[in-house]
């Protein structure tokens, strides 16, 4: 039953893509030699744009000379979270951000079509559906673009659990996933290169006495991928009594947290007669993404749920061991260069911070 199942799902992706690429094909025949402006589609918010950061530079190393525009939402109804397509224009790796909001594109639509792009890097969405893309396809098609590549399905609904036991595993990375998507060669210019002179002077002296520190980022999108506060605290205190500074990064609900932990270490500390000599410093809400990977890079190690800064940390030299629920397949969003600090858990709270300490120490 379970072979048939991985069939049905095998299948069902093998005709829908076969479609989509079909239709790309006839659609957009022939890609242009002349490439002076390119738009790259990606959507999403943190965790979406740093695991496309690859490609879309990727994209600029190919055409050095081209304008190249990002066509971005960071999705409905989710305005309070920060896009990171700031990021890929501060590091010149794109010329202008298109924004639009609520899964409303029409009224710039326009604007698109009067720019003439002779290129289009579509980059679904991972968790996107068969007709979702067609309607897309279909709009796009509309816009006066040369050419569009890019267009795919790569999950479907049915029995999802029974093709993820797949032999081989017919999940990747999504920062693989989306340096396929370009069909452009990767041997040469694959990296998370990142200028680190773009984060503020007022952040680089309070950190300028950071010594040997852990960051800690305690934010989630939801709360099943929320690890319990309590587990954050011992984590900070053991890290503070045992190895050096406590760094908490985030935004203003994190604020809430950090203010919480550091609370609790404050009276422990006064309780003890502040045996631990080492700091902790609270930057939650007074960063930009510049100044929040300028802060992991100082960092020795890192500790996140399954969120966007743990995603930034890619930029950094710094480790992140990384939180997760299962509630997405393994390895998809794993931060790319820190794959093996993941822990895993149907229940998030199963994981014990014992089990955390470990993972940390085996970095630091």
């Amino acid at each position: 039953m379970n072979y048939l199942k991985i069939l049905i799902v095998s299948s069902l992706l093998f005709v829908q893509n076969s479609i989509l690429v079909f239709l790309q094909k006839i659609i957009w025949r022939k890609k242009p030699r002349k490439v002076k402006n390119i738009l790259v589609y990606k959507v999403g918010n943190i965790g979406d744009i740093v695991t496309a950061y690859p490609a879309i530079r990727l994209i600029r190393l190919k055409y050095p000379n081209a304008n190249i525009d990002l066509l971005t939402s960071a999705g409905q109804k989710i305005k309070k979270y920060t896009s990171a397509a700031s990021l890929l224009k501060s590091q010149q790796i794109i010329d202008k951000i298109i924004s639009y909001s609520d899964g409303n594109i029409f009224p710039i639509s326009k604007n698109i079509c009067d720019s003439k792009y002779d290129l289009c890097f579509y980059m679904s969405d991972d968790r996107t559906h068969f007709i979702r893309e067609l309607r897309n396809l279909l709009f796009f098609s509309t816009l006066k673009i040369k050419y569009l590549s890019g267009i795919s399905v790569n999950t479907i609904k049915f029995f999802q659990k029974s093709y993820a036991t797949k032999n081989p595993y017919p999940y990747e990375n999504e920062v693989d996933r989306n340096l396929n998507a370009t069909q452009l060669s990767t041997e040469k210019h694959f990296n998370f290169f990142y200028y680190k002179d773009n984060s503020s002077n007022e952040i680089k002296e309070q950190s300028c006495e950071i010594n040997n520190a852990l960051i800690i980022a305690t934010g989630a999108k939801i709360n099943p991928k929320k690890w319990d506060l309590n587990n954050f605290f011992e984590i900070a205190n053991l890290w503070l009594q045992n190895k050096g500074d406590v760094v908490f990064i985030g935004n203003k609900e994190d604020d809430i947290d950090a203010k919480k932990i550091i609370s609790k270490i404050s009276e422990l500390n006064n309780f003890e007669k502040n045996l631990s000599e080492n700091k902790y410093y609270n930057f939650c809400s007074k960063t930009s993404l510049e100044d929040t990977v300028y802060l992991i890079d100082k960092g020795k190690v890192m500790i996140a749920n399954d969120s966007g800064p743990a995603h930034l940390s890619s930029f950094t030299q710094t480790k992140v061991v990384t939180i997760q629920a299962s509630l997405d397949f393994k390895i998809k969003w794993d931060p790319y260069l820190s794959k093996k600090f993941v822990m895993r858990s149907s229940n998030i709270n199963n994981i014990k911070y014992t089990q955390v300490w470990d993972k940390i120490m085996e970095v630091a």
